[in-house]
């Protein structure tokens, strides 16, 4: 059987390649994805504990069965679609320019109409790295890797699950792919509605469940090294 397989962020650097066709046996399920790739080099196993596979932008168990062209996605853990304003009141996007360039809050603000509080997060790639104890280089630079339709997906749902909370008008998250310097936003997360109560409360919900659920992930980029930064990928699926 023939199956479409995505890798991301550590796993595209150990396998050297981002996606690539796989042949399997009769009747494969997610786990015979993940041992081949075990088989074929045991550093992914330093990822085991937190390793999920993504069928066709679902996360799914191990003995999920695969069909043939099904789209398999191998998830390190997380480290934390281009739409603009239209029909959609919320702007979420994975950019590759720079935020500070990026009128998200013009838009923002035009289309906030009567409510009376717009509340912001803009995340900063910062100097200090996330283990001091591992470098004392000062970080240069961040680089984001993201599963883009999952991604987008992902966000949209927990756009949708914000709402169910608290009344918002408008919603805006963006985050940077590619590399981003030491001092740039590498993320934007915006709210629009009536009271300041919720706008905080709900700007405060969306870039926490953002970092900690969406597939995007990040290598911190020193004068002398680099190294993926594993966080907690969220899920009720089993690891395989």
């Amino acid at each position: 059987m023939r199956l479409r397989v995505l890798l991301f962020g550590p796993l595209a650097e150990i396998y050297g390649t981002r996606e690539e066709w796989l042949d399997l046996g009769v009747a494969p399920t997610a786990a015979d994805v993940y041992q081949h790739y075990r088989q074929r080099n045991p550093r992914i196993g330093e990822l085991e504990r937190s390793l999920h596979i993504a069928v066709n932008q679902a996360i799914v168990s191990a003995s999920h069965p695969l069909a043939p062209d099904d789209e398999v996605a191998l998830l390190p853990p997380v480290c934390g679609g281009s739409d603009a304003f239209g029909r959609d009141p919320d702007l979420i996007d994975l950019v590759e320019t720079p935020l500070e360039n990026h009128p998200w809050r013009k838009q923002l603000t035009a289309a906030a109409g009567s409510l009376g509080a717009i509340t912001c997060f803009e995340g900063l790639v910062r100097q200090d790295p996330v283990n001091i104890g591992e470098t004392s280089d000062p970080v240069t630079a961040l680089a984001f890797d993201a599963y883009r339709p999952m991604a987008i997906a992902a966000l949209r749902a927990l756009a949708a699950d914000a709402r169910q909370r608290w009344r918002l008008q408008n919603i805006v998250m963006l985050h940077r792919l590619g590399t981003v310097p030491a001092g740039e936003v590498c993320v934007v997360v915006a709210v629009a509605t009536g009271h300041r109560e919720q706008a905080f409360a709900a700007c405060k919900y969306l870039i926490d469940t953002l970092k900690a659920t969406i597939p995007i992930w990040k290598k911190e980029i020193t004068v002398s090294s680099s190294h993926w930064v594993e966080g907690v990928l969220l899920s009720p699926a089993k690891n395989p």
